[in-house]
């Protein structure tokens, strides 16, 4: 293959620009541009410390940013189920006016249309940072059949409860630490409505 000398000066001349436009971001924009396009870098980490320090919060004053489907990107998890994989949808949607949210999990592609884990729970914002979170019901579903879903959801008999601290909020960006000291860092995916989600429950 041969590639003629314009061909690469522009590269190089693209790669430089990108260079200097991302030093010249705030600390939040740069994690969401690494978040977007490398979602495995170890940058991150330091990225989210540095958006951290710049970030004020106060969710009680931020509920139209906390509402939405979030997709999860990056988590200092090891499990492959709380982590950004490219073979999967990872969401989390959060509807704090009805004080509900949803653990969304599917795998991309085929397999995603046939079936989805879905892990439901009650949310209460209790001060500037701190969601506390029930969970309510679990379960399996499936294809739509007859203007309904195929699967079931199970009721938690015994009461499961956590929280997640937010350390960054923007209408895009949400970083957050759970209760077990896990750190996630979260897109908001705004083609997604928050209301298909909820559907099987609604209905």
């Amino acid at each position: 293959m041969i590639v003629s000398g314009s061909s690469l000066d522009m590269s190089r001349c693209f790669s430089i620009n990108f260079r200097i436009n991302f030093l010249f971001m705030n600390n939040i924009s740069k994690l969401i541009k690494t978040l977007e396009e490398a979602p495995k870098s170890k940058n991150i980490i330091d990225l989210i410390k540095s958006a951290e320090n710049d970030s004020s919060i106060d969710i009680t004053s931020q509920l139209d940013n906390v509402k939405g489907v979030w997709e999860l990107r990056w988590s200092s998890s090891k499990s492959p189920f709380l982590n950004y994989s490219p073979f999967l949808d990872n969401f989390q949607i959060l509807e704090p006016e009805k004080c509900r949210g949803l653990n969304f999990l599917r795998p991309r592609g085929f397999l995603g249309k046939i079936f989805s884990t879905n892990i439901f729970f009650d949310l209460d914002i209790i001060d500037q940072k701190r969601i506390n979170v029930t969970f309510k019901r679990v379960g399996l579903t499936g294809p739509q059949l007859l203007g309904g879903n195929i699967g079931f959801l199970s009721e938690i008999k015994r009461t499961q409860k956590g929280w997640l601290d937010t350390t960054v909020l923007t209408n895009k960006l949400r970083v957050c630490r759970g209760y077990k000291g896990t750190t996630f860092a979260l897109l908001k995916r705004d083609e997604l409505l928050v209301a298909d989600f909820f559907k099987r429950i609604d209905n």
